[in-house]
């Protein structure tokens, strides 16, 4: 059946499906083909007039391609791609907005003459407003790259709320217990994002997400799916430090006041949103890990029933 390959391949080619989903769809198309062909060839066609007759049944390579993505995707993954394209430059916006007007100075006269002062007249927070918050630009952009590697319904909900925990991290974030007799409080769950790697709050924080991620994968039986937390946990723990960074390097290389307002970034906040990053790597490494040992247990199961 090698002159169904090149249409075939043709139907699959732009459907964004990994490479065993795509032999498992060659396989059953060309299973529908050879019958077809049988068919016509038992109704007193030649051979190769039945192939044609198969393939003209058989529908256009885009329609076919058209038909997949929407059995397996609702919607073309491309705008998928898109959206999350369009939320990180919106985060990129956000970012570059609140560097320049959150926080700020604003004083009477001629900006040119404006100086950081430790009182300002008044306060600009621009960031608690959604379009102008890079947390929720940078949180739906990652749901958007992750919808590209869902398969069903299931997989889509579950990334739909996987932004729960992060919404609501600053319910907990007050959580705290007193330590000592000096009336000094130890949080035992800081609000996300993850900044300091190592702490009684970011031991909550990666335990919820472990859990969640393996929620999801007992749900959803898709392993990137069970992700999508630590990849929305990773954006919004590097997305300030680039805030942070941002404003920093404009106010060194402009002196314009109305970047003023930030501490310089130390080499100590560096380390720390590197090694946050790379915890959550350890993590997400160990829900894969978890997972799998969750399948193979399934499996065995189901051959001993």
């Amino acid at each position: 059946m090698n002159r169904f390959d090149a249409y075939l391949y043709q139907i699959l080619n732009g459907t964004y499906l990994h490479k065993q989903e795509k032999v498992a769809w060659i396989e059953e198309m060309q299973s529908h083909l050879e019958d077809s062909v049988q068919h016509y060839r038992v109704a007193g066609l030649s051979d190769e007039q039945a192939h044609q007759r198969a393939l003209a049944s058989f529908g256009t390579a885009k329609e076919l391609r058209q038909q997949i993505i929407r059995e397996t995707f609702v919607i073309s993954p491309k705008w998928y791609l898109i959206v999350g394209v369009l939320c990180f430059i919106s985060l990129g916006v956000a970012l570059f907005t609140n560097t320049r007007f959150d926080d700020s100075v604003v004083t009477i006269g001629n900006p040119a003459t404006w100086e950081p002062i430790p009182t300002p007249q008044w306060v600009v927070w621009l960031h608690q407003h959604f379009p102008l918050n890079p947390a929720r630009w940078a949180t739906l952009g990652t749901m958007s790259f992750m919808m590209v590697f869902t398969r069903k319904q299931t997989d889509r909900l579950a990334v739909l709320i996987s932004w729960i925990p992060f919404s609501v991290s600053l319910l907990p974030s007050s959580v705290s217990l007193p330590l000592g007799s000096d009336g000094i409080r130890q949080v035992i769950f800081s609000a996300l994002p993850i900044i300091q790697p190592v702490s009684i709050g970011a031991t909550c924080e990666y335990g919820i997400i472990f859990a969640l991620g393996i929620a999801l994968y007992i749900w959803t039986r898709n392993r990137i799916i069970s992700l999508t937390p630590w990849m929305i946990s990773i954006t919004l723990t590097v997305a300030p430090f680039l805030w942070s960074l941002m404003q920093e390097t404009l106010w060194e290389q402009t002196r314009n006041p109305i970047f003023w307002g930030l501490a310089p970034v130390s080499w100590g906040y560096l380390w720390s949103a590197i090694s946050s990053v790379i915890v959550h790597l350890i993590g997400a490494v160990l829900l894969l890990f978890m997972c799998k040992r969750v399948e193979s247990s399934s499996i065995r199961l189901r051959k001993l029933i």
